[in-house]
């Protein structure tokens, strides 16, 4: 492993060299705002926007315009805009994003929230691939290379069925570069003040006719000493190496595209700094994805199916000292998920298409810890659906209905369903009404871990309702999104004393909140804006705030200035209130940021950024603080 973490570092310094000596050409100046804010100019298409939004030539296969399924999710954030902001990963991205929660996790990276709903119930997807983790039921958002996103888009409604099992809390989807295109060679250096280092590259370039190749790396070096009780501290001893390879072939409507991923770290997970806790070493983590997706066109029926695999591997170890001697416990982690999707469709009249869809998953993990005692878990979910898609004027109707049929959790199949009607009264209001019924089989280790696995974990399913309506002017934009979901099979540790903190299912939870933004464009230059986000959850058993870490009040306040074509910059502020975490009261906080963007010439950008600019270090979970002020630099080249 350690001769393919250097070859794939190799990959990186070659993409730069290469870079070096491509043609230039102008990128245009940067868009540093947290949204796509403006509604589509009439006639271009979804890959024209994108080609416009990113300031490069690119043909977004999974948004064409005949593309088979088209996900209510919406463009958020833009490959260049993630630039401009300083975004390192997917991770830094998505907090960007005002209802989007990116909380750190127990066992070191990050997991992401979307109105109370974690653990597997929000689906991501990279380039219509579902890569939840096969054991944990989550996903680590800092694994992804920002040089290969081109697009995130956000649902904060349930997954449609005809997109498979899973999501009842939302979708975050993510498109990367193609290899179609033209040749292009992306390369990033990153460096900031715990300190952390990193480098990541990302080229692309013809093989033949119709015949192409992506490849991108990355590799993070970082030093930060994490601070223990008793002004002790210990080392992260943070790195990690990532690979990304496509290889694509199109002609005409028939495609076909390999995709890889290979990513391997070794950290340690911040500990407890307020109370002397167990110190996790993540000995090795190695996790690998493989997909590989066709798309084809007969007369009008369309045609995709795709076929997936993942593996990961996880040594975690558990000291006593900060010195590492004194070894408690360890688990050793193997997982495999691997599945297949089949996707029909064809119009039936101008205004009326059908689609149908076919899915597999299946999931297997086996845990031996230091006692060599083993856990094994194994379980296959499958999908059957069928979509409707009505257009006419200002009016579009999307209708899905699915039925959900787990195998090896001794639970029997439900039906789910998804409506969405948009509606557009007005050229500038557009009101969208959704409703959706999801659910999803708990992870492998909510049910099979030795310490708080639970294998009588029934499903977790959620019936969810949401009204949107946006309103955009020239200098203006705004956006209410009342909501409602009812839940019923929530999964989280178990306040009873006798269960011994093990995880059991929730009855009947509600949550209901509303989710705001503004937009004002004072003049040509200067934009300010801002969000609220309230949820409020409430359980039959268990009362009010039932969800851990689920803070009722948050809001953002932000204003940007541009300079002229080289420089831009943003200030923003952003506030969580109080949240319970295992009963304890966590408080509210506020913090500062602010980024600088620099366009030097036609080929290079640089971003400088702090964050927590007044070091408040706030309380995240129970006994867990953040590092506090951090400052980072960026220094992007594009060539292509």
């Amino acid at each position: 492993m350690r001769r393919l973490s250097n070859y794939l570092f190799s990959i990186a310094a070659t993409a730069v060299a290469w870079g070096a000596g491509a043609p230039a050409r102008a990128q245009g100046a940067p868009d540093p705002t947290t949204t796509v804010e403006a509604p589509p100019p009439e006639g271009l298409s979804d890959a024209d926007l994108q080609k416009l939004a990113e300031g490069d030539v690119i043909e977004i296969f999974d948004e064409r315009p005949d593309k088979p399924f088209d996900r209510d999710t919406e463009v958020r954030l833009t490959g260049e805009q993630l630039a401009a902001r300083g975004a390192v990963d997917l991770g830094t991205a998505l907090a960007l994003l005002p209802d989007v929660s990116v909380r750190d996790a127990g066992r070191g990276g990050f997991n992401i929230d979307i109105r109370g709903a974690r653990k597997g119930a929000v689906s991501v997807l990279i380039d219509g691939v579902l890569v939840t983790d096969p054991y944990y039921g989550t996903f680590d958002v800092s694994t992804i290379p920002i040089t290969d996103i081109v697009q995130i888009r956000v649902s904060t409604t349930p997954q449609s069925p005809i997109d498979g099992p899973g999501g009842p809390g939302g979708v975050i989807e993510v498109l990367t570069r193609d290899a179609i295109g033209d040749q292009i060679v992306v390369a990033r250096l990153t460096s900031d003040s715990l300190p952390t280092f990193g480098m990541t590259g990302t080229a692309r370039a013809p093989l033949a006719k119709h015949l192409a190749i992506r490849i991108s790396a990355s590799g993070v070096a970082g030093a930060r000493d994490l601070q223990l009780p008793g002004d002790a501290s210990v080392g992260e001893a943070r790195r990690s190496s990532t690979g990304a390879g496509r290889l694509e072939y199109r002609k005409g409507d028939r495609r076909i595209a390999f995709d890889g991923f290979l990513d391997d770290r070794h950290y340690v997970a911040p500990p407890s700094d307020a109370m002397r806790s167990s110190i996790l070493m993540i000995d090795r983590e190695t996790s690998v994805r493989g997909s590989v997706k066709a798309d084809e066109k007969i007369g009008k029926l369309q045609l995709q199916g795709q076929y997936f695999g993942h593996y990961l591997f996880r040594r975690s170890r558990f000291f006593n000292d900060p010195q590492f001697t004194s070894q408690l416990q360890s688990e050793s982690l193997s997982a495999i998920r691997s599945g297949g999707f089949v996707l029909a469709t064809k119009p039936l009249t101008k205004e009326l298409r059908w689609a149908s869809s076919a899915s597999i998953d299946h999931e297997k993990a086996l845990v031996v810890n230091q006692a060599r005692e083993a856990v094994r878990g194994d379980v296959t979910m499958m999908e059957l659906a069928v979509d409707a898609q009505y257009e006419k004027r200002q009016l579009r109707l999307d209708a899905a209905a699915g039925l959900a049929m787990p195998f090896g959790v001794g639970a029997d199949p439900w039906p789910e369903g998804k409506l969405v009607a948009k509606y557009k009264p007005r050229p500038h209001l557009e009101l969208t009404a959704t409703a959706g019924y999801k659910g999803r089989v708990p992870s492998l280790r909510e049910r099979f871990d030795a310490a708080t696995g639970n294998p009588l974990l029934g499903p977790e399913k959620i019936a969810h309702a949401e009204l949107r309506a946006v309103e955009t002017r020239d200098r203006l934009k705004i956006e209410v999104a009342p909501f409602f979901k009812h839940s019923t099979g929530t999964v989280r540790v178990s306040t009873d004393p006798m269960d011994m903190g093990k995880l059991t299912n929730l009855g009947r939870v509600n949550f209901w909140g509303v989710d705001t933004q503004v937009k004002v464009t004072l003049e040509r230059r200067v934009e300010v804006g801002g969000s609220y986000n309230y949820v409020k959850a409430n359980a039959d058993t268990s009362g009010d705030d039932p969800i851990d870490r689920l803070p009722h009040h948050r809001f953002d306040l932000w204003a940007q200035g541009t300079l002229d074509k080289r420089f831009s910059g943003l200030v923003r502020v952003k506030y969580l209130g109080d949240a319970l975490d295992k009963g304890m009261v966590v408080s509210g906080y506020a913090l500062f940021e602010a980024n600088l963007t620099a366009q030097l010439g036609k080929e290079y950008l640089a971003v400088f950024r702090v964050d927590d600019a007044l070091d408040e270090q706030p309380e995240t979970r129970a006994g867990y603080h953040t590092a506090g002020r951090v400052v980072s630099l960026v220094l992007q080249g594009m060539w292509q």
